[in-house]
C-alpha cells in the first residue's frame, strides 16, 4: 500500500495544516479531498494547505482546491495555500487560483521560496 500523499495536523494557533507531498493527480486527489473535508469540518480558525512538498499538480488537484475553498467558505473557515514550488505556483497563476486564494510564502521571481 502506498504512503498517503497528505497528512493533517493542528497548528499552535487553533488552525489545521494539511501537508501535501509528491504528485497530486487523479490517483492522489481523493486522499487530499478527504483530508481537506476532515480539516474543514473540524472548524479550526483556518486551514493551511502546505504545498512545499508538491512537485506536480494536474487539473484534478485544482478541482480539489476549488471544492475545498467552497466548503471552507460555507463553513466560515479561511483556507490558504502555503509554500508552493515555482512549478506549482505557475500552475496556480495560469489557472487563476492566485486571484482566489491567499498564498503564504509564494516563490519569488528567482524561484526561491520567500521566508526560507
Amino acid at each position: 500500500m502506498a504512503e498517503s500523499p497528505v497528512r493533517v495536523q493542528p497548528d499552535s494557533q487553533g488552525g489545521a495544516v494539511v501537508a501535501v507531498h509528491g504528485e497530486v493527480d487523479v490517483t492522489s486527489a481523493p486522499a487530499v479531498r478527504e483530508a481537506l473535508v476532515r480539516a474543514i469540518d473540524g472548524l479550526p480558525i483556518r486551514v493551511v494547505i502546505d504545498l512545499a512538498g508538491v512537485w506536480f499538480m494536474d487539473s484534478s488537484a485544482l478541482t480539489v482546491l476549488i471544492s475545498g475553498y467552497k466548503r471552507a467558505q460555507s463553513a466560515g473557515v479561511p483556507l490558504v495555500l502555503a509554500s508552493p514550488s515555482p512549478t506549482v505556483y505557475r500552475l496556480l497563476r495560469t489557472s487563476g487560483m492566485v486571484e482566489i486564494f491567499e498564498i503564504l510564502d509564494p516563490p519569488d521571481p528567482t524561484g526561491e521560496i520567500k521566508g526560507r
